[in-house]
């Protein structure tokens, strides 16, 4: 007897894959709300400091910078990963936040004209990009991770439930700060 395959393991398969870059997403969004102010201080210093940038108006910039940071809060999954496709495969298994960063420096800041030059390759803007990156996640998730154990040790608290996430933003907020918007 022929066995018909109705598509079953295909479809929990993608499933699992949709359900995680939709929480991958999330987690970008996430994160480029609550920490944008520090990502884009801490990257134009960097950008600036390591020559990777030369420009004759620092301020201007910093402010190209800024809007390129912002743009990603408004971008779709589609958008973004369009945005990145060029330089997708410099390294093996690249941070999409740090691809994106680096194709808008090589796409966008190279082009205006109070940007003298960008210095490296598209592998060494990476890497600064990515070391404030990395760096500034890894104290969110600190403070998430600090945050989630606070709330797990509350036994009146069920996680899903709306208690639960409203005592999560309330925590969140006084830990992190403000989103932006």
């Amino acid at each position: 007897m022929r066995r018909f395959d109705s598509g079953k393991e295909q479809d929990k398969l993608l499933n699992r894959i949709e359900r995680r870059e939709r929480r991958e997403s999330f987690q970008r969004d996430r994160f480029f709300k609550f920490k944008l102010p520090e990502i884009h201080r801490s990257l134009s210093q960097a950008l600036l400091a390591e020559k990777v940038v030369e420009t004759d108006n620092p301020s201007v910039m910093s402010e190209l910078l800024l809007k390129g940071l912002k743009q990603v809060l408004r971008l779709n999954e589609f958008e973004f990963k369009y945005f990145i496709a060029p330089v997708r495969n410099i390294l093996p298994n690249p941070n999409p936040v740090s691809l994106y960063i680096t194709q808008y420096i090589l796409e966008v800041v190279l082009k205006d004209p109070s940007v003298t030059e960008v210095y490296g390759t598209d592998v060494d803007i990476y890497k600064v990009v990515n070391e404030v990156i990395a760096r500034i996640n890894l104290k969110f998730e600190r403070a998430e991770h600090e945050i989630t154990e606070q709330l797990s040790r509350n036994k009146t608290l069920t996680p899903g439930s709306r208690e639960y996430d409203i005592a999560l933003d309330q925590l969140f907020r006084k830990k992190v700060g403000e989103p932006q918007q």
